[in-house]
C-alpha cells in the first residue's frame, strides 16, 4: 500500500545511515526487490530466507499502479489482488478498471479501505461504501479495514479501536462477505484490542518475519516488482485455504436488498437456483416478485422472497397452477391422476364448461374433471372417462340408459323412431316383463317394446299396439284364442271358462265343429266353439250322441229310423256341459298360433 512504500523508505534511509552505507543502498534495495519468489519449490524473502506454509502469493493495487495488464500479472505467479476501494475521499479512479480486468484474468479479488473512522457508524458508512462499490462484481477474496491511520483511528484506545473495527466487519459479514484486518505489527500489539476483535489479520511487515502469531495472510514488502506492473508493488503471502469462508454461490443483503451471486458474480435478468427454488434476478439484480413474463410465458414469484411458485396458488381467491419450469399452465392438466381445465388467464374452470363444442363438468370447489354419474340440482348426467358429457345411448355396467339432448338421464317413457321404451326411476333401460301402470308390457333386450305375439319363456302371448299384454279371449286374423287372465299365456288344449269347456289347438286357435282329440270326437259348437255334452244332435244328416265327457259317438237307429232325442247340432249352443275326461284336458301345446309358424 502507498503509504507502507513511504514509511518503509524512510526507515531503510536510517537504516543506511546508521551503518554507513547511504552511498550503496539504492542498488541493495533492487536486489532485495527482486525476491519473495518461488526458489526450489519454497519462497523467499529478498535475502533468501525461506518462507513457511505459504499457499499463495498475491498483491494489492490502488491508484499508485496505475494502468496493470492483468494478464501479464497472472501469469507472473499471482494467484490474488487485494484492491484499494477508496482515494481521497472518492471511488479510487482505477477500482473499476482494476476489478474487471483482474477477474477476466483468473485472479480472486478481494478489496480493502484506508480507514478514516473514528466511531462504529463512521466505520459502518464505510463499510456501505464498499459494499456499494463491489456489489457488481465478482468478489472471491476477503474485504479488509485497514487499520493505520494515525491522525484518525490512531488517536482512539485499543477497546474503541475494536469496536471501529468490529463494526466494519460486521457489516461486512452481514452482507455475506468475508472481512479480515489488515494493521502492521506495531498496531497489532499496542494500538487494537485483540481480546475483543476476533476477525483474521493481514499482517504487514517487510523484509523481516511478522512477530503476530497465526495472520492468514502476510504483506512482506512495498517494493515487489511484478510483470505488467511498472515499479513497484505490495507482495501477499497467503497462509490459509480460505475457500470454506468464501462461497461462490450465495445470497448477499446490501443496503436492505438482497441479490444472488453465483460463481462470485451477480446475477442480473437470469434465473437462478439457490437450493431451495428459483428465483427471476432483474437487471438490477433483485428477485422479481409477483406475476412475472418472460419469453411469452407467464410466472409467480413469492411476493416477499421471490421464490418461483410451482404446483397450485390461490391469488385472489382464484387458484392457478405452475408446472415444474414455474410457468402458468392453461388448458388441460392433470395432477396427481386428476385432470383440471385452466382458461386462457391461468384460472381454475369450475362448474359446467363447454371445449370445442363439448360439455364437461368440472367440481364446484376443487375443479377436478367429473366422470361417470354427477347428481346436479336432482338431475343426473354421465361423464365420459374423456369426461365429456354423454348424450344418447349409455351402456354402462351392462346397464342401457338414454341422455337427452342436454345431457339429463330419461326417466319414464321414451319414443325414438318407431320404438318406444321405458327407462326406470334409476334411468336404467327397462327390459323383459314390467308392470308399469297396472299394465303389464314386454321389452326386448336392447330395450324396446314388444307388439304383436312374443314367446319369451316357451309360452305364447299377445301384446297390443300400445304395448300392453292382453287377456282373455283376444281374436287374431279371424281366429278366436284365449289368454290367461293372470299371465296373459295363450291357451293350449282344453279349457274351460265361465263354466264352458273349450278346446284350443296347437297354435292356440279355438275349435269349432266335430273334432278329434287323441283319438276321440268332440262336437264344439261353430258360433262360439263351446263342447256338446249330455245330448244327442244331428249333424250332416248323421246322429251323434255325446256323453257327459263331450264324446261324441254315432247314435244307433230306433224301428222307425229316428234317434231318440236328437237335436240339431245348431241347438246345443248354451246347453251346460260337463268336463271331458280323457286326457286332452288342459293340454298345452309348445306350438305357437299358426301364423306364428
Amino acid at each position: 500500500m502507498r503509504h507502507k512504500k513511504i514509511g518503509m523508505q524512510i526507515a531503510a534511509a536510517a537504516l543506511c545511515a546508521l551503518i554507513g552505507m547511504s552511498a550503496g543502498f539504492g542498488p541493495a534495495m533492487n536486489s532485495w526487490a527482486a525476491g519473495y519468489e518461488k526458489v526450489n519449490g519454497h519462497y523467499q524473502l529478498a535475502n533468501g530466507t525461506v518462507i513457511e506454509q505459504v499457499i499463495a502469493r498475491g498483491i494489492d493495487v490502488s491508484r499508485w499502479q496505475g494502468n496493470v495488464n492483468w494478464a501479464a500479472v497472472a501469469s507472473d505467479d499471482v494467484s490474488f489482488v487485494m484492491l484499494g476501494t477508496r482515494s481521497k475521499g472518492i471511488v479510487d479512479p482505477y477500482f473499476h478498471t482494476n476489478v474487471q480486468g483482474a477477474s477476466a484474468a483468473g485472479l480472486k479479488v478481494g478489496a480493502y479501505i484506508y480507514s478514516l473512522a473514528t466511531t462504529p457508524d463512521m466505520a459502518r458508512e464505510e463499510a456501505d461504501f464498499v459494499l456499494n462499490l463491489v456489489k457488481d462484481y465478482p468478489i472471491s477474496f476477503p474485504i479488509a479495514f485497514d487499520a493505520e491511520d494515525s491522525a484518525t483511528l490512531g488517536t482512539l484506545p485499543p477497546a474503541q479501536v475494536s469496536e471501529v473495527i468490529n463494526a466494519f466487519c460486521q457489516r461486512i459479514a452481514d452482507a455475506g462477505y468475508y472481512p479480515i484486518v489488515y494493521a502492521n505489527d506495531y498496531w497489532l500489539s499496542n494500538k487494537i484490542d485483540l481480546s475483543n476483535m476476533h476477525h483474521d489479520v493481514w499482517v504487514a511487515r517487510y523484509e523481516a518475519k511478522h512477530v503476530y502469531s497465526n495472520p492468514i495472510m502476510w504483506q512482506v514488502t512495498s517494493t515487489g516488482s511484478i510483470n505488467g506492473i511498472n515499479g513497484n508493488v505490495d507482495i501477499d503471502f497467503l497462509y490459509k485455504d480460505l475457500t470454506p469462508k468464501l462461497p461462490g454461490n450465495m445470497w448477499r443483503t446490501i443496503g436492505g436488498k438482497n441479490y444472488y451471486y453465483q460463481n462470485y458474480s451477480i446475477q442480473k435478468n437470469a434465473w437462478i437456483n439457490d437450493g431451495s427454488g428459483w428465483f427471476y434476478m432483474n437487471d438490477e439484480g433483485l428477485a422479481a416478485t409477483g406475476w412475472y413474463n418472460k419469453d411469452g410465458l407467464r410466472y409467480y414469484l413469492d411476493e416477499t422472497s421471490g421464490r418461483m411458485n410451482t404446483g397450485w396458488k390461490q391469488l385472489s381467491d382464484k387458484w392457478y397452477f405452475f408446472n415444474q419450469s414455474g410457468s402458468m399452465n392453461t388448458g388441460w392438466l392433470t395432477d396427481n391422476g386428476a385432470r383440471y381445465y385452466l382458461g386462457s388467464d391461468g384460472t381454475m374452470a369450475t362448474g359446467w364448461q363447454e371445449l370445442n363444442s363439448q360439455y364437461y363438468y368440472l367440481d364446484a370447489s376443487s375443479g377436478q374433471m367429473a366422470t361417470g354419474w354427477k347428481n346436479l340440482n336432482g338431475k343426473w348426467y354421465f361423464l365420459q372417462e374423456s369426461g365429456v358429457m354423454a348424450t344418447g345411448w349409455l351402456d354402462n355396467n351392462g346397464t342401457r340408459y338414454y341422455l337427452n339432448n342436454d345431457g339429463t338421464m330419461a326417466t319414464g317413457w321414451y319414443t325414438e323412431g318407431s320404438s318406444k321404451y321405458y327407462l326406470s326411476g334409476s334411468g336404467a333401460v327397462s327390459t323383459g316383463w314390467q308392470l308399469i301402470d297396472n299394465s303389464w308390457y314386454f321389452f326386448n333386450q336392447s330395450g324396446a317394446m314388444t307388439t304383436g305375439w312374443i314367446n319369451p319363456d316357451g309360452s305364447w302371448y299377445y301384446i297390443a299396439n300400445d304395448g300392453k299384454m292382453q287377456s282373455g279371449w283376444f281374436e287374431d286374423r279371424g281366429a278366436k284364442y284365449y289368454l290367461s287372465t293372470s299371465s296373459g299365456k295363450m291357451t293350449v288344449g282344453w279349457r274351460q271358462i265361465d263354466g264352458y269347456w273349450y278346446y284350443f289347438g296347437g297354435n292356440g286357435a279355438m275349435a269349432t265343429g266335430m273334432t278329434q282329440v287323441n283319438g276321440v270326437q268332440y262336437y264344439l259348437i261353430p258360433a262360439d266353439g263351446k263342447m256338446t255334452a249330455s245330448t244327442t244332435f244331428v249333424l250332416d244328416g248323421i246322429s251323434y250322441t255325446a256323453n257327459a265327457s263331450g264324446a261324441c259317438t254315432v247314435t244307433p237307429q230306433t224301428a222307425s229310423g229316428q234317434t231318440e232325442g236328437e237335436t240339431t247340432a245348431e241347438s246345443q249352443a248354451g246347453q251346460t256341459e260337463t268336463a271331458p275326461t280323457d286326457s286332452t284336458a288342459n293340454q298345452t301345446n309348445e306350438i305357437g298360433p299358426g301364423i306364428h309358424k
